[in-house]
Parts: structure tokens; sequence; C-alpha cells
């Protein structure tokens, strides 16, 4: 094992330790590929060579078994793979000497955030794209919270996952007999839902489509951007009696305080990832 091989897999050990459940190794120039110029590691860390991707898991397997959905909203998001990765960047800089900075997945201006997540950890061999909106699923835990951190120091790159994640050979056998797969038939596009697809005969995924905008209205309910929508819509109401109903109604409480406390208000809908077989066995406990 040569000098780059041992400090991957020193900074893969250190990542788990800090709360990661999976991490992988991609190329910075891997991007060269997907993205166009300022959306590169290089073009937010000059001279970056490698990029370390952690993948964590969010609600506890106890969440998802609630019965009331709203549960998934509030508990188990912990963000144990930004902890990770912030640790870990600190890490890479005073143990290497080498540049580190952690990647930005949300928007530093406007509403495209200036690196993407889902591509990192497919590059990283992380995953692959699924029909639920394009989630990278990983093959041991399914849905994952990915961060990345892109550094100038020159690591070995992990091989990218060579057999697709999704579709799960459960679902195309559903596929083939009802023509829908479970996360389709639960938000399916032609009810009102987001999700649609085909699967060939080789058992692949064919097409995909999904209604980012119909997602959004129903999974992103309070935070910010809605906290603007209803501040917009109090101020713009003529009727004093109806203004004051907005300001005490749980939904304007609710998007008040995730703008403070973004980490309560990050999705309410994981139906598409509840009917999902991948990662299933990991959540069975007793």
């Amino acid at each position: 094992m040569d000098k780059g091989e041992q400090q991957a897999e020193a900074i893969k050990r250190a990542a788990l330790e800090m709360g990661a459940d999976v991490v992988g190794i991609a190329r910075a120039r891997d991007w060269e590929a997907f993205v166009p110029e300022g959306y590169r590691p290089y073009d937010l860390l000059p001279e970056a060579s490698s990029v370390v991707v952690v993948g964590a898991r969010g609600p506890t397997a106890g969440a998802w078994r609630s019965p009331n959905p709203r549960v998934m909203e509030v508990l188990g998001l912990d963000f144990a793979n930004d902890r990770a990765i912030a640790a870990l960047t600190g890490h890479i800089e005073s143990e290497y000497g080498h540049y580190a900075i952690q990647a930005p997945g949300l928007s530093v201006a406007g509403h495209q955030p200036p690196f993407s997540y889902m591509l990192a950890a497919v590059l990283a061999g992380l995953g692959t794209r699924s029909f639920a909106a394009n989630i990278v699923l990983n093959p041991r835990y399914g849905l994952l919270y990915y961060s990345a951190c892109i550094t100038t120091l020159e690591l070995p790159a992990d091989p990218r996952l060579e057999q697709d994640v999704c579709p799960h050979p459960m679902c195309v056998q559903t596929y083939r007999h009802t023509g829908k797969t479970p996360c389709i038939a639960v938000c399916d596009s032609n009810d009102g839902g987001c999700l649609d697809g085909t699967i060939d005969e080789d058992g692949h995924i064919e097409s995909v489509y999904y209604d980012r905008e119909r997602c959004t209205s129903r999974a992103m309910n309070f935070g910010p951007v809605a906290f603007q929508k209803v501040l917009a819509q109090v101020v713009s109401e003529e009727d004093a009696a109806r203004q004051e109903s907005i300001i005490h109604s749980d939904f304007f409480a609710r998007a008040s305080s995730g703008v403070s406390f973004y980490k309560e208000s990050v999705a309410q809908c994981f139906e598409c990832m509840r009917v999902c077989p991948i990662g299933r066995q990991e959540r069975k406990l007793k």
C-alpha cells in the first residue's frame, strides 16, 4: 500500500469515527464530464485534487415506524453528515497540511447550489440515482444524507458502482405486474403525485419523470422559503381580522421557527422512501 492509499484509508477511518456511515473518494477532474465551469471542485477551491464524500442516515429506524408521518419532520434529522464533514475538513488541514473546504450544498446566491452532493455521491461510488426524485440510493442503507470535502490533497479515487442500486428486483417484479414501482404507486404523477417512469426488459431504468415543483409544494412547506411566502401574504392581506388569523396560525409559527431552526423543517414527505425496499433491512430492529 503506497502513501496515498494509506492516507485515504486513514481519512476514511476518521470519517467513520466522526459519525459517517459510508465514505468514498472521487477525483476533482471527474466533474468535468458532468457539470459546466463554475460548478466544479476546483472552481470552489483552486488546485483541488480530491473530493471526500460522506453519507449518514437521517431519521432513526424508530422514526420510520411512527404512525404520525410528521414525526419524520422533527426527529432523527441530526445531520451527522454535516458534523462529520466539518470535523474531517479540519482534520485534513491539520493532519496532512493541505487545503480543504466543506463543499456548499446549499445555494450561496439565487436558487442554484454551486455543488451537487448527489453527483458527488455517485462519483465517489456510494450510490446511484433512483426513480424517486433521482435520490441517490446506497446499496446497503438506501436513503442517506451526503456532504463533501474538497481538498488539494491527492488521494486515490474509489470506483463507481457498476450495478445500479435502483430498481430493486422486487420493484422490477411489481412493475411487470402492475406497471408501477412502489414509489411511483405511492406518488403517481398521473394521480396528483410527483413520480413516473419505465423499466426496460433487462430490469433497468428506462425513463424517469419527476415533478419537482409539485414535490416541493408538499415536502418543503416550512423554513425560509415558506416564511417569505407567508410574510408576503400577511403584508398584502387587507382584512385586519384575516391578517391576524394568519399571523397566529400554526403554519406561520412553524414557518417562522424554520428560519432559525431549519433543522426541524427539512422535509415533510418521505413516502417514496418509506415504501422503498432498498435499505429496509437496516431499519428492522426489535
